[in-house]
């Protein structure tokens, strides 16, 4: 009788291991301690995930023990504990035994810079006003040590693409991948990267970026389900707050948006790309029109801004129609009258949306130009490939592919 029971105890148990693998809560750190870090989980439990501010709720409890430093060389002091991992823990003579195993190593090594540094320009900032301004960035460029361990990382030149584009309030191209940001300069390569929870005191790696196209361009982070705000690079009170409150119910794996401008009938918007070749449209709050006070933002980038303009007309004409051959989509523009709320469309397929754009898409930007009729130029970028965004006819131009320019020659720089 018992060589009977035995199969069906064995199936039982088999169903029940399985039912609990599948489902693992990766909101936890339970069964999880020191595994490698993952841009797709909703939180990490790596043993450097505190100094990134990406650990999941539970990773103290689960994967750090009172008396020793492994998980723990990035976290604040606190009172009341038998021995500390801060910083500052040596100088009071209350470090754990295994202080510098732990910390003392990462130290060492953040410290470590490469013998032939190059000098590389500070990034020209606009006079008009930011948060992030020249001495800080100067200041920082001049101690910035790279680890040999993450130089790849923190190469803007590898070849990998961007989480985000963007354009500042004050005319700053910013580029952000992985646990850092570049402010590119105008005629030379990336300079030295800044950390991104440093600087703009958000978890890293971000999903996407993008900055609204009126006259107050406030600058917007997704990372997975929430989003930060910022006004002048400062981030506003009361952020983070879930996307899906925010954009009207938007959801799933977000990884680039193009911000739209509002231009006669049509409304300002903003446009997600997301994982798996979709986009999704929001339609902003529709209120009477503005007329924006002050000076324009002055775009300090060579081959798009305002002091060269020759430079300019030659780049519009190596996109131009002439060697460009683009099909028009005829479609009836979606009209918003005057609403109290935003309005959220169905997600559709990119490349019914643009005609030759691709359906990977990995960022977008929205750069100011006075002399278009809506003020901005708009482009999506597929890894090291862009493309000019028509947004009236709905037609995507690739550039890349007519003309040779990359996002790594045309836009970064790189050498």
């Amino acid at each position: 009788m018992e060589w009977k029971i035995l199969p069906i105890y064995l199936l039982l148990l088999s169903v029940f291991l399985i039912q609990q693998a599948s489902s693992q809560d990766l909101s936890s750190c339970a069964g999880r301690c020191g595994e490698g870090y993952s841009r797709d989980a909703t939180c990490n439990c790596d043993y450097n995930c505190q100094h990134y501010m990406e650990c999941c709720p539970d990773f103290k409890k689960e994967c750090t023990v009172e008396l020793s430093c492994k998980g723990r060389c990035f976290e604040s002091f606190a009172r009341g504990r038998e021995c500390d991992c801060d910083s500052d823990c040596k100088k009071y003579g209350k470090c754990c035994s295994d202080y510098g195993t732990f910390c003392e190593a990462v130290k060492d090594k953040k410290k470590r810079t490469p013998k032939n540094k190059p000098t590389l320009e500070p990034p020209v900032i606009d006079e008009g006003g930011s948060g992030l301004d020249n001495d800080d960035f100067k200041g920082h460029g001049q101690g910035f040590g790279i680890n040999p361990m993450f130089s790849d990382e923190t190469n803007l030149c590898n070849g990998r693409p961007v989480d985000g584009l963007t354009t500042l309030r004050n005319g700053t191209l910013v580029a952000f991948r992985g646990h850092y940001f570049w402010m590119l300069t105008p005629f030379s390569p990336p300079p030295p990267p800044r950390r991104i929870t440093e600087v703009w005191g958000i978890p890293s790696p971000i999903d996407t970026v993008f900055t609204r196209c009126n006259c107050e361009g406030k600058t917007f982070f997704f990372k997975g389900s929430q989003y930060w705000r910022f006004t002048n690079d400062i981030k506003d009170a009361g952020y983070p707050k879930l996307i899906s409150k925010g954009f009207g119910g938007l959801n799933g794996k977000i990884v680039a948006a193009l911000s739209i401008a509002q231009y006669k009938n049509r409304p300002e918007s903003v446009y997600f790309f997301k994982r798996g070749g979709s986009v999704q449209q929001y339609t902003y709050k529709q209120e009477p029109t503005q007329k924006c006070t002050g000076r324009r933002p002055a775009i300090n980038y060579s081959v798009y801004g305002e002091t060269a303009q020759v430079r300019r007309r030659r780049f519009e004409r190596a996109i131009g129609p002439s060697q460009i051959h683009t099909i028009r989509i005829h479609y009836s523009p979606v009209r918003v009258p005057y609403q109290d709320k935003g309005f959220l469309h169905n997600e559709v397929k990119v490349s019914t949306l643009w005609r030759g754009l691709p359906n990977v898409v990995t960022s977008a930007i929205s750069l100011p130009n006075v002399r278009k009729p809506d003020g901005y130029d708009y482009y999506a970028f597929s890894k090291d490939q862009y493309y000019n965004i028509d947004v009236p006819s709905r037609t995507a131009r690739a550039i890349t592919t007519r003309s040779g320019q990359t996002l790594s020659n045309t836009w970064y720089k790189c050498p």
